[in-house]
């Protein structure tokens, strides 16, 4: 009865804003829907570009058509999405605020900002989000700045009105993955950890609770192992890059093979050599996050290592991984954010990768 009741009010309220994510090479998008235990996916969609990003954006008429057809793939409903500017746009400062009394956090934010960045500061749109701490009732507060040039900002709504689309807010990307991560989350005492790879950098992103607490870059990406690869084989960009998609990261330490395994697992260990150095320093990185969620915890201990990205999708990461933490690590799966089966399925080969647009949908229309 109950359900019923619910299903029933829930066919008067306007459809769930669709969270948009036009991500390097592909279109993701993702609305929800309530469910009776909680939000279900309504639709949902991965699609690569039919030319590149940049041409697709800058051609109103092709984006349109685009946008259309991938409306049309899943039953969306409506076109007021939330979306998100791309990483290159957006600059994103952690700073510590002081919180007078007398003054309101965001005048105190608004200040550490004009102080950091100068007259820029007047030509950009901030937004932040706070950070969880130990210390969230004292006077200092740790949040995350986001710092984006006025005219870029006005740019992008204006493109997403161009292709058909009703923008009703513009997020935070940590902000939309941390959403994401709480939502899969049983245990809200703990901490966990998303690695994102990118091409040429990565993100650390670790939640507590249902906050976020840090958000990252670092040196580490998949061209970077691509370029090892083919300065230590003397292979084309391309040919290590494919050397890679084929063989993985390496074969996890202490593999053992039966006799007729033929030469795989010899190239195997061969990549696992060439990209020591890279993965130590990633290893650094991570040994440095750690502890510093212990610190900001006083002894918490990050529990558990989600992947995402380019990097995630090759074999044996999972296992490469486990051996630098020593933690449970899982390819990220952000349909687990969501109750029960999705209502249509998702369209496209690439759906794992539509994590961002699953955290922007599940804003909705409410800031943070």
């Amino acid at each position: 009865m109950k359900s019923w009741f619910t299903s029933l009010l829930n066919k008067g309220a306007a459809p769930a804003p669709i969270g948009v994510d036009f991500a390097a090479q592909r279109l993701n998008m993702l609305q929800s829907a309530p469910g009776p235990a909680g939000p279900v996916v309504r639709a949902a969609v991965s699609l690569p570009y039919p030319l590149e990003r940049a041409q697709l954006l800058a051609d109103p008429r092709r984006l349109k058509t685009f946008v259309r057809e991938a409306l049309a793939a899943a039953p969306f409903a409506g076109r007021r999405v939330v979306s998100v500017l791309a990483p290159s746009e957006v600059r994103i400062l952690p700073l510590t605020v002081h919180v007078p009394d007398g003054h309101s956090e965001p005048q105190a934010v608004a200040k550490a900002v004009r102080d950091q960045l100068g007259a820029a500061a007047t030509e950009s749109v901030v937004d932040y989000y706070q950070v969880r701490s130990v210390d969230a009732a004292g006077p200092e507060k740790q949040v995350l700045a986001a710092v984006a040039a006025s005219n870029k900002v006005l740019a992008y709504l204006e493109t997403l009105r161009s292709a058909g689309l009703e923008p009703v807010a513009l997020d935070i990307g940590p902000a939309a993955i941390a959403r994401l991560l709480a939502a899969m989350q049983d245990d809200f005492e703990q901490s966990v950890l998303l690695i994102n790879f990118g091409a040429s950098k990565s993100y650390l992103t670790v939640i507590w609770g249902r906050r976020l607490m840090l958000d990252r870059e670092i040196d580490f990406g998949e061209m970077q192992l691509v370029d090892r690869l083919s300065r230590a084989l003397g292979l084309s960009l391309d040919v290590a890059l494919a050397l890679l998609r084929e063989h993985g990261i390496g074969t996890p330490a202490g593999a053992q093979y039966g006799a007729g395994s033929g030469a795989a697992p010899d190239i195997g260990r061969t990549v696992r050599e060439i990209l020591y150095q890279e993965f130590a320093a990633l290893a650094e990185e991570l040994v440095r996050t750690q502890v510093y969620v212990a610190s900001r915890t006083r002894g918490s201990a990050i529990s558990r290592v989600y992947l995402n990205g380019s990097v995630a999708r090759y074999r044996h990461i999972q296992e490469r991984v486990e051996e630098l933490v020593r933690l449970p690590v899982e390819l990220l799966d952000p349909f687990k954010a969501f109750q029960g089966a999705p209502m249509s399925a998702p369209v496209g080969s690439d759906t794992h990768g539509i994590a961002l647009a699953a955290g922007l949908a599940l804003r909705g229309e409410a800031h943070g």
